[in-house]
C-alpha cells in the first residue's frame, strides 16, 4: 500500500455534486417509516413544547432539558403552517436537517481531501446509528449537528478581509446551535480554541462570540431558573466508562467501530501534527470534556448529548483516505456495517403510544373515562388533549373515576424515579380486573373495568 505525499482536492463542481447527492440520497434512505409512532423523547417534545400555545412558546418552558428550544421553535412553525401535528409532518424537518449535515461534510471533505474521502466522511455521518436513528425522530439533535459542521467550516475557513457577512453568519448558525442544545458550548469552545492558537482573537471573534451568546440568550432567558433547578436535581455521579462509551457511539458501534477507530486514530495524528490551529481547538475541546465528565459528574450525561462528534470522527476518516486513497475500503465497509446494524426496525414503532391513543379513543367513544400515569401523561399528549380526552394520575385515590388506567411510559422498570407511578399501578391493579399488555416497541399497560381488544 502505497501513501499519496498530499491530499488530493476534489474539483469545486464535484465536490458540491458530491455533497448534494449524497445529501439527496441520505434525505429519501431516511423517509421509510416516516409515519410510525414517535419514541419517547420525541412524543414528550411534541405534546410539551411543540402541540401548545403559539411558535414563541417554546422559549418559555423547559422540563428536564427535553425541550430543544429553537428546534421547537421550528416545528411549531411547521404545525402553523401546515396545520399538523402528525408525526409524518414533524419528522420532515429533522431528516432535512439531518441530510444537509451529511451534504455538507461531504462537500467540505472532498473539497479538501478529494472525492472518495468526503464520499467516506458522509457516509460514516449518514449511516452512524446514533446519528441516524436521532436524525429521523422529532428532536434537535441534527439541527444541532448542522450548526456544528457549518459553523466550524466557517471558523477553520475564515481568513483576515472576509465580508461582513461572514461574521453574521458564524453568530447566526453558532447561535442557532447553542439555542437549539447547550451541548454546542463544546464546539465553541474548540472554536475558540482553534482562533486562540491561529493568534486571531480579535474583535471580529468577539463580535461573533457575543452575538452567538445574544442568539442564544433569547431563547433561554425564559426557562433560564428552571434550569437552573433541574441542574441541582441530578446526582453527581462520575460515569466511569462514558469517554469509552461515547468514542464507541462516534465511531458507529461494534465491527464498524473496529473498521473506522483506525482511520479516525490515523486522521488524527495527520491533523494534529499538521496544524497547530487544529492543536489548540483539541486542547481546548478536550479540557471542556474533562470538566463536563469529570467536574460536573452529572448522572444524566448520555453519549447521545455528544452525537456532534460523529461528523467529527467522519471527517478524521477522511482525512486518513485523502492521505491513502486504498483506505476508502476500510471506511465503506465501516458504513455497510452501520447500514446493516440500523435494518432491523428500521420502520417499525419504537413505542406502544399510537396504539394506546386509538385504545384510548374507543373507551371514551364507549362512555367510559380514560386516565393516563405520572410519566406517560408528557407522551400521550402528542395524540390527545388533557383533560379532554384523558385524565392525569399521580396518586392511588384519583383512580376512583377512572374506567381504564393506561401506563404509557418505560414500563417495567424499577428506577426510583419511578416509585410514584409504581404505587399508582399496583392500586390499578388491584382494582381492575382486566389486563392488557400492548407489547409494540416500549410496551403499554393497560388496566380496565371492562375487557379491551388489542389494537391492530
Amino acid at each position: 500500500m502505497r501513501a499519496t505525499p498530499t491530499p488530493a482536492p476534489a474539483p469545486s463542481a464535484a465536490a458540491v455534486g458530491a455533497g448534494a447527492g449524497l445529501g439527496v440520497v441520505t434525505f429519501l434512505a431516511y423517509l421509510p417509516g416516516l409515519g410510525r409512532a414517535l419514541d419517547f423523547d420525541s412524543a414528550h417534545t411534541v405534546g410539551m413544547f411543540v402541540k401548545p400555545g403559539p411558535p414563541w412558546a417554546a422559549f418559555s418552558s423547559q422540563a428536564a432539558f427535553n425541550n430543544h428550544p429553537f428546534f421547537s421553535f421550528l416545528e411549531q412553525l411547521v404545525r402553523v403552517v401546515t396545520g399538523r401535528t402528525d408525526a409524518a409532518t414533524l419528522r420532515i424537518l429533522p431528516i432535512l436537517c439531518g441530510a444537509a449535515a451529511v451534504g455538507v461534510l461531504t462537500w467540505f471533505a472532498a473539497r479538501r481531501h478529494g472525492l472518495a474521502a468526503g464520499l467516506v466522511a458522509g457516509g460514516l455521518l449518514a449511516a452512524n446509528p446514533t446519528f441516524a436513528t436521532l436524525s429521523r425522530g422529532v428532536r434537535g439533535y441534527s439541527l444541532l449537528v448542522l450548526c456544528a459542521i457549518v459553523a466550524t467550516v466557517l471558523a477553520v475557513e475564515d481568513r483576515p478581509g472576509r465580508p461582513g457577512w461572514w461574521d453574521a453568519a458564524y453568530g447566526a448558525v453558532a447561535g442557532a446551535g447553542l439555542a437549539t442544545h447547550l451541548y454546542m458550548l463544546p464546539v465553541l469552545a474548540a472554536h475558540a480554541g482553534l482562533v486562540a492558537a491561529r493568534r486571531e482573537f480579535d474583535a471580529r471573534w468577539r463580535v461573533r462570540f457575543t452575538g452567538a451568546a445574544c442568539v442564544a440568550g433569547v431563547a433561554y432567558v425564559g426557562m433560564a431558573a428552571s434550569m437552573i433547578d433541574t441542574m441541582g436535581s441530578y446526582a453527581r455521579v462520575l460515569e466511569a466508562d462514558l469517554p469509552w462509551r461515547v468514542a464507541v457511539m462516534a465511531t458507529g458501534g461494534g465491527w464498524a467501530s473496529a473498521a473506522a477507530l483506525p482511520l479516525v486514530v490515523a486522521g488524527g495524528v495527520l491533523v494534529l501534527r499538521g496544524s497547530r490551529a487544529a492543536r489548540g481547538a483539541a486542547a481546548a475541546l478536550a479540557a471542556v470534556l474533562l470538566v463536563q465528565w469529570a467536574g460536573l459528574q452529572s448522572s444524566a450525561l448520555t453519549p447521545r448529548f455528544f452525537v456532534w462528534l460523529v461528523p467529527g470522527a467522519a471527517y478524521l476518516a477522511a482525512v486518513a483516505v485523502g492521505r491513502v486513497p486504498v483506505a476508502a475500503v476500510v471506511g465503506a465497509a465501516s458504513c455497510a456495517v452501520t447500514a446493516w446494524a440500523l435494518a432491523p426496525g428500521f420502520t417499525g414503532h419504537p413505542t406502544a403510544y399510537r396504539h394506546a391513543a386509538a385504545l384510548i379513543g374507543e373507551v371514551n367513544a364507549a362512555g367510559g373515562r380514560s386516565c393516563v400515569v405520572n410519566i406517560g401523561v408528557s407522551p400521550m399528549l402528542a395524540y390527545l388533549d388533557s383533560p379532554r380526552d384523558f385524565a392525569a394520575v399521580v396518586h392511588p385515590t384519583q383512580l376512583d373515576t377512572c374506567d381504564a388506567v393506561f401506563v404509557a411510559s418505560w414500563w417495567p422498570t424499577d428506577a426510583g424515579w419511578y416509585a410514584r407511578d409504581r404505587e399508582v399501578i399496583a392500586e390499578a391493579e388491584r382494582r381492575f380486573p382486566h389486563r392488557l399488555e400492548v407489547r409494540v416497541g416500549d410496551p403499554t399497560l393497560v388496566l380496565s373495568s371492562e375487557p379491551l381488544t388489542p389494537p391492530a
